[in-house]
């Protein structure tokens, strides 16, 4: 025969245990396995929390100077040709601008209809002779005027502080074609770019960073007159948001930093033997490291929406209607924001986010030091929360009722999330969150449908087995500890209530049967409501006999004051009734009452399920 359940009350206990350790250990193995489900979703809370934060203040160091939909009605379709550019930049230059990143590609030579031509004839002409030499040098000075490839190039040579943008392609994972064509050796000319010290952390624990395979580097002519060169490789999580910049890329020997460490690292006046790439730690500028993890990744802290940063249009530079000195010791970016002309980034505050506004952001974050970390110990952390959250509320909620404890469960949520919120925006300090958040949820919801299911199944056992003998005050503090209510015997002090009619039986011969029935029944029912007023245990009726007991099921210290002031009150009660029956000329019942105290074997004894 199946136990009831008030007898699992330790088996429930145990399975209740077993469930929030067994969810603890499941928490800790999806946590170390890492699946790309739970890392998106911790990924999507860090996204949260940037919105939660809002916008931040923005440092004044940079600027934007955007090709955007005014400019190209103004100046036409992009690309502009490359001496309409360079007027751009020397227009910057002139103001007093500290650095130029132009985050536009100049992997080719532009060669106009006009150009071929001239260059066709100019070699006609210098092969056959016939032309003499004014016409010669006429036909070159306007092949130079023509050549807008060296008017860009002679802009760089004039602003002297212009970082270029060189595309590195990292292949995907199992990629076997690659978009470009592999180069075998790096172009001498973008050595200068690159890192000058490189070293392991002293840890040991670094990863390589991403291997670039090939590369679109600028045009020779443009390279040797840039300051520098900077990679623009992106890459974002596998929801698609950008939250990372690759500080640093692999290419053959050689590590090349990111277009916006360039960019800073010049505004900084850092010379490029004070940069060091510590692969597994971060990146040296001069004394201040910027942390990075074991790919060379640092954590972009997002200012807000697109447009956060102060900008201008391209054409207000060439038109010279910016304000004189808007430039001057700025960092000014220049890149492209009309519509279908620029490479649109996902962030945690916008889905159409351009790229140049993602390096000014880098260039913020390294200028302002506003670098939002992600500890190694944070790894270690999450275990540590993970099994102090998931063992505290198995141990805890098993202990308490439903609102403590869901109180208690909604504090160590709430206050976990508050932590690490507080740490993110004050600190910048982004620790874990989903994971030892599931664990309080799926440990609090799994052990509460425990806890209800089994409580009210107990209930309703208590409320059958106990309902007709005690009072509905003991029946719920029976409910509340059921265990006290399980089939079983224990000595115990009691005090024991003895009551019977005197003369019942002299009684029961002179009336008739349905007389004596009804008479009874008002009798025990008057006497019944007595001893449940004093939290009495009503053990059975014999007859007209009642035997009540204190201080069982529950422990009651003043059981024998209770059962005086119940015999004195049933005493009253009695008188009452006597006097109501007086009226109707009924027969005077009279009753004795016995009362004892001592040590006697009691529980609900009998068969299962009955009483």
């Amino acid at each position: 025969m199946a136990q009831p359940w008030l007898a699992k009350t330790k088996i429930l206990h145990r399975l209740g245990f077993g469930l929030g350790m067994g969810i603890t250990v499941m928490m800790l193995t999806l946590t170390w396995l890492g699946l790309t489900p739970l890392v998106r979703l911790e990924n999507t809370f860090l996204d949260f929390r940037f919105k939660l934060r809002g916008d931040r203040p923005v440092g004044q160091e940079v600027i934007l100077v955007l090709i955007d939909e005014k400019s190209l009605k103004e100046l036409g379709r992009w690309p502009w040709s490359r001496d309409k550019q360079g007027h751009l930049v020397k227009g910057i230059a002139a103001d007093g601008a500290k650095v130029i990143g132009l985050d536009i590609i100049y992997a080719e030579p532009e060669v106009t209809e006009s150009l071929r031509e001239l260059r066709e004839i100019l070699s006609t002409a210098s092969a056959t002779g016939v032309a003499p030499p004014a016409l010669r040098e006429t036909l070159h000075k306007k092949l130079v005027v023509a050549d807008t490839d060296h008017q860009f190039t002679n802009s760089l040579h004039i602003a002297k502080n212009v970082v270029l943008a060189l595309p590195l392609l990292v292949p995907a994972t199992h990629s076997t074609q690659l978009d470009l064509i592999p180069t075998t050796t790096a172009p001498e000319y973008i050595k200068r770019s690159e890192f000058m010290l490189v070293r392991q952390a002293s840890s040991g624990e670094a990863l390589e960073p991403h291997q670039a395979t090939a590369a679109l580097p600028p045009l020779k002519p443009f390279a040797e007159q840039a300051i520098s060169l900077g990679h623009v490789y992106s890459l974002p999580d596998p929801d698609g948001v950008m939250r990372y910049e690759y500080l640093a890329l692999r290419y053959h020997d050689a590590y090349y930093p990111s277009f916006g460490l360039e960019v800073a690292r010049i505004y900084l006046g850092i010379p490029r033997d004070r940069m060091a790439l510590i692969l597994g730690q971060g990146v040296h500028l001069d004394e201040m490291l910027i942390p990075t993890d074991q790919k060379a990744r640092m954590l972009i802290n997002y200012v807000g929406r697109e447009h956060s940063f102060p900008y201008v249009s391209a054409t207000d530079v060439i038109h010279k209607r910016v304000s004189q000195g808007i430039f001057k010791d700025k960092a000014v970016l220049v890149g492209t924001t009309a519509l279908g002309t620029y490479d649109q980034r996902t962030t945690p505050f916008s889905a159409n986010f351009p790229g140049v506004e993602k390096n000014a952001t880098v260039v913020e974050n390294i200028l302002h030091q506003q670098f939002l970390e992600k500890s190694v110990w944070s790894g270690p952390l999450e275990v540590s929360m993970i099994l102090l959250f998931g063992l505290t509320l198995t141990y805890s909620l098993e202990k308490l009722r439903a609102l403590p404890g869901t109180f208690m469960a909604a504090s160590v949520f709430l206050g976990y999330a508050a932590v690490a919120q507080y740490l993110f925006v004050k600190q910048a300090i982004w620790i874990p969150v989903f994971n030892p958040l599931l664990t309080i949820a799926v440990t609090f919801i799994t052990l509460t449908v425990l806890s209800f299911m089994t409580k009210e199944r107990q209930a309703k056992e208590i409320r059958t087995m106990f309902s007709s003998y005690v009072s509905p005050r003991i029946v719920e503090e029976l409910i509340k500890f059921p265990a006290k209510a399980t089939l079983g015997g224990q000595r115990k002090e009691l005090t024991m209530l003895f009551t019977d009619l005197i003369n019942f039986t002299t009684f029961s011969e002179k009336h008739s049967a349905e007389d004596v029935v009804t008479q009874l029944n008002e009798y025990l029912g008057g006497m019944t409501e007595v001893v449940f007023r004093w939290n009495g245990t009503l053990d059975k009726f014999v007859g007209d006999e009642m035997v009540v007991f204190w201080g069982a099921p529950l422990d009651q210290p003043d059981h024998a004051e209770l059962a005086i002031k119940c015999a004195l009150h049933m005493r009253k009660r009695l008188g009452e009734l006597q006097e109501k029956w007086k009226t109707e000329g009924r027969f005077q019942l009279d009753n004795g009452i016995g009362i004892n105290t001592g040590t006697a074997l009691v529980g609900n004894i009998g068969a299962e399920g009955k009483k």
